[in-house]
């Protein structure tokens, strides 16, 4: 396993998954704040002509469940930043690690490959299902295993 100085192909693709990470993002934040504002409207004018016009309590419920449902908003949001904040201190630093290792273990769910010095890659589309465990791999990653450049069978 060795440090490599990013190529400015690399460079651009890391450039195009950060953007394309941080849109995404966004895009998901306000669908789900629209569905969960206008599901509550939607709900809540049925309640409101049946009996909500006698109290008041009506409207502190109505807000109370918006703000409840807004809070695994929020923390989805966060974690995602996550991902975003790996990404840009990878294009920062300017480097990606390559090397060669034996696969410990394959998920068998999503795929997911873990190396037997411990760092973890997703199996490419192209070789679905050929990698076994035991097997040789050549691997080109960002340093936060967050985006994989290259991973296949040596």
């Amino acid at each position: 396993m060795k440090e490599v100085i990013l190529t400015n192909k690399e460079k651009i693709n890391l450039e195009n998954e950060l953007q394309k990470h941080k849109s995404h993002r966004t895009k998901q934040f306000k669908f789900y704040l629209i569905i969960v504002v206008v599901g509550t409207i939607i709900g809540g004018i049925p309640a409101y002509i049946a009996y909500g016009h006698k109290s008041v309590n009506f409207l502190f419920g109505t807000l109370g469940f918006i703000l409840v449902m807004l809070i695994p908003l929020t923390v989805g949001f966060l974690t995602s930043k996550k991902e975003v904040n790996k990404l840009t201190s990878d294009l920062k630093s300017g480097k990606k690690i390559e090397g060669k290792s034996t696969i410990k273990s394959i998920n068998i769910f999503n795929r997911k490959i873990i190396l037997s010095n411990g760092i973890k890659v997703f199996e490419p589309i192209e070789y679905y299902k050929t990698f076994k465990k035991g097997d040789l791999i050549k691997y080109k990653i960002s340093p936060s295993n967050e985006f994989i450049f290259d991973c296949r069978k040596e």
